[in-house]
């Protein structure tokens, strides 16, 4: 009996008497396979859709399920993926991939006829889930309350999501499986050098070969570690086979993997974490976990998704660790030590914290509803979202209002990486004005789609493949070519790939600066070794690398050109700024595209007041207050505002140098209007100015809580020095304070004040931040010597109570 099996009457009565349920059950467990097949078995629901986030998965899944019903796919067992569709009136469970899943909430919000969405292998996270998961939740709650959800995973972060869904009044019980009682036993490999992990691979599944009995499934990176360690895997037992597995690969490939070996025979499977979750394959009892995976991070300074390898979290160990123990106890060798292992996360951070958004954003556009509506168990970063639709402006997918457009909803429609479709969608409207541009961009669709190229410069990448085809591109081309209902071509009119590229990339078209580029998001690029040294204008498809600026796939720009086709990615503006360098004004007319000046023209007129003052400010802005000559009163103004925000906060807002930078606008500009010269701005006495920045009450109170001078007991008005740690200080003779028995405090006693007591000269004699207890102590000893030193001045024996002075005795 399968462990889901005993779970399974509690299941069902959960899902009957709730809108949703969360099963947790470990790898091997049938939550995949046996439990929706017997929920439709049984009847308990009329029509299933679920979700697995790969599409390997999923073809795996509708095949053995298919398989259990004696018919083919497409029957009772329908699949959604990408590229293929095999359902009928007949189906009854449909495997999907997450993106075909928000397709049919898209197009049928009702889901009609569905009435009960599983979310497999949930804890995996990705955005188009989490996407699915809130537009199923609106759905259940606004148009389908007999709509059952189920979210199902062996290492799921229950509590967080319980909480969030909570929070939505979502409420989500838990259904525990503990799953079959095969154990697992872990090896522990360390490493005495970390950047050299992959070396050690090929001999931890030779160790493991030798120590266990069974086939060994290796979890790596990616495709490169893979070829790596099949090509340093010799001297193994003619028994023995190599298989590798992973995504992009075909069916039949995929297969030869995933099948048991053949009677006697033994393999090893090397794999990406495509064999992570809900997939068997037969006769693994050996896991050997390399503790890396390649994923997907999304730089907001750059705006590009990057597949960096980084470390797995303790959750997808664990995921891994359970495919040796499907069948029958196994062992997982782990590279590293166990106390590493046990510093990493418990899980692994939700792809909507740190992807690429912009596909989400506008698949909420189309639903009808703002992000923060949505009930999402994590919100990502306003940096995320401001990126997001910057770029979907470019994309004309949205328009100035943030409002969908109905290029948005065509981009959708495509079902294809939003900047792609954007350029299969404009390049039809387009092929008028320029004849042979739809062929072209499909064409560069099935090029940057395949992954595959055999230069950095696309133009010669894309001659290669139409010359010496790759499967991957043969395969892509293929499928755009149907779908746009268009043949194949022996020729392209390359000329138009810039403007294609400008479609798909607007916010990477760069312009040549120094050493570098500068793209249009503002971000940099390093220059290529091989291609475009004598081109200004590229425009980048692929970059990344270390630091996200090294630049994979490109091709020159003629700005005139891309400025014809596409004038909606242009704007003229007016600028007046100070160039310290050549100390004077530049005053232009200027073409931009995002951050990048495409064009500059002079403007000869004069200068208004208005402009000179903006172009002061952006100065200021970026100098600093360093641009100023130092003004210790302006200094010690800054230092009391910041107290005051720090002592009193309900009464004075939080002041710094950078809120003082960003509001420029407000407080200084007006003092700026007849400053014509930068020696004039520098010797700007920028004190009254600041002032103003509270009004004229707070600028009266923060006198009397921190003032800028005290009175002492002899009458003088002794200036205070403030600092934004530690006490103020008060610098004063020694003879001025007589009489004053106590330590002034200051802000109402909030913060104490450092005094240091001077000789008649001047000369620093104490510092103490407690009178009181100088007088009656250490007073003596300076008292002796004083006397000595000065005796035309007044020493008392008794300072506390004696007279203040600031003359000498003679004068007194």
């Amino acid at each position: 009996m399968l462990p889901v099996e005993e779970i399974y009457p509690s299941l069902v009565e959960t899902l009957n008497n709730n809108t949703m349920a969360l099963l947790q059950a470990p790898p091997g467990a049938g939550k995949s396979t046996w439990l929706p097949l017997q929920l439709i078995r049984d009847n308990h629901f009329k029509h299933i859709i679920m979700l697995e986030p790969r599409r390997l998965a999923a073809r795996n899944i509708a095949g053995y399920l298919a398989q259990c019903q004696n018919e083919k796919v497409g029957q009772s067992i329908g699949l959604r993926i990408r590229q293929e569709k095999q359902v009928s009136k007949d189906t009854r469970l449909e495997i999907v991939t997450e993106g075909m899943l928000t397709r049919m909430l898209q197009n049928d919000p009702e889901l009609t006829g569905v009435d009960l969405i599983i979310f497999d292998e949930f804890h995996e996270r990705s955005i188009a889930a989490d996407t699915a998961l809130a537009f199923a939740l609106e759905t259940q709650s606004a148009l389908r309350d007999d709509l059952k959800i189920l979210l199902m995973s062996a290492t799921l972060d229950a509590e967080h999501i319980i909480e969030k869904l909570e929070f939505f009044d979502h409420l989500c019980p838990v259904i525990t499986s503990e799953g079959r009682s095969y154990p697992i036993d872990e090896v522990y490999i360390g490493l005495k050098d970390e950047t050299r992990w992959l070396e050690q691979i090929p001999r931890i599944i030779k160790q493991a070969l030798a120590e266990q009995t069974g086939s060994v499934l290796v979890f790596l990176p990616g495709q490169k570690e893979i070829n790596f360690v099949a090509r340093n895997l010799n001297e193994l037992d003619a028994d023995t086979s190599v298989l590798s597995l992973f995504g992009e690969q075909d069916k039949n490939t995929q297969q030869q993997a995933i099948k048991p070996a053949q009677s006697g025979k033994r393999k090893v499977v090397l794999t990406t974490n495509v064999a992570e979750t809900s997939l068997t394959i037969a006769g693994i009892r050996i896991v050997i976990d390399s503790g890396k995976k390649r994923a997907a991070k999304f730089n907001l300074k750059t705006g590009v998704t990057e597949l960096i390898t980084n470390n797995i979290s303790q959750s997808s160990a664990v995921q891994r660790a359970g495919r040796a123990g499907r069948i029958e106890a196994g062992t997982v060798y782990r590279l590293g030590s166990k106390q590493t292992f046990e510093r990493r996360n418990k899980h692994d951070l939700p792809d909507i914290l740190s992807s690429d958004i912009s596909n989400f954003v506008l698949e909420a556009k189309l639903w009808g509803a703002d992000i923060n509506e949505l009930c999402l168990l994590d919100k990502p970063l306003i940096g995320q979202v401001a990126q997001a639709q910057s770029l979907l402006l470019m994309l004309e997918a949205i328009d100035e209002n943030g409002k969908l457009t109905i290029i948005g909803q065509k981009i959708l429609s495509f079902g294809a990486d939003i900047r792609l479709a954007h350029m299969l969608v404009k390049a039809q409207t387009l092929e008028n004005q320029y004849p042979g541009i739809t062929i072209l961009a499909v064409y560069l669709t099935a090029l940057l789609e395949a992954r595959v190229k055999s230069s950095n410069e696309l133009s010669i990448a894309l001659h290669s493949q139409m010359q010496n085809p790759h499967p991957a591109f043969k395969k892509q081309l293929s499928y755009w070519l149907k779908r746009l209902k268009l043949k194949y071509v022996y020729e392209l009119e390359s000329s138009y790939l810039s403007i294609l590229l400008a479609l798909a990339y607007p916010d990477r078209l760069a312009k040549k600066r120094g050493n570098g580029y500068l793209l249009a998001n503002g971000a940099g690029a390093d220059l290529s070794q091989d291609y475009w040294h004598e081109d200004e204008f590229i425009c980048i498809a692929q970059m990344g690398g270390l630091k996200g600026n090294k630049i994979f796939s490109a091709t020159p720009c003629d700005m005139v050109f891309i400025e014809e086709a596409l004038p909606h990615l242009f704007n003229e503006i007016e600028i007046c700024e100070f160039d310290e360098k050549a100390g004077r004004f530049i005053h232009e007319n200027r073409t931009m595209l995002g951050f990048m000046s495409v064009s500059e023209k002079q403007i000869h007129t004069g200068i208004d007041q208005n402009l000179r003052t903006q172009a002061w400010l952006a100065l200021v802005k970026k100098l600093g207050f360093k641009i100023f000559v130092e003004n210790k009163d302006a200094k010690q103004l800054l230092i009391r505002m910041s107290l005051a925000a720090k002592f009193f906060p309900e009464q004075y807002k939080p002041i710094s140098m950078q809120v003082l930078i960003d509001s420029l606008d407000t407080w200084l500009a007006p003092y700026l209007s007849d400053i014509k010269k930068l020696e004039q701005l520098k010797k700007f006495n920028y004190l009254e100015a600041l002032k103003n920045v509270f009004d004229w009450q707070m600028q009266t109170s923060l006198n009397d809580i921190l003032p800028l001078r005290m009175s002492v007991p002899s009458g003088s008005n002794v200036r205070i020095e403030y600092q934004l740690d530690g006490p103020a200080k008060l610098a004063v003779r020694m003879q001025e304070v007589f009489g004053l028995a106590t330590t002034p405090m200051l802000a109402h006693g909030k913060l104490p004040l450092l005094m240091e007591l001077l000789s008649p000269a001047k000369r620093p004699l104490q510092l103490t931040q407690d009178l009181a207890t100088f007088w009656q102590g250490s007073y003596k000893e300076i008292q002796k010597e004083m006397k000595g030193r000065y005796p035309r001045h007044f020493w008392p024996d008794e300072p506390a109570t004696a007279k203040a002075t600031n003359r000498i005795k003679s004068k007194m």
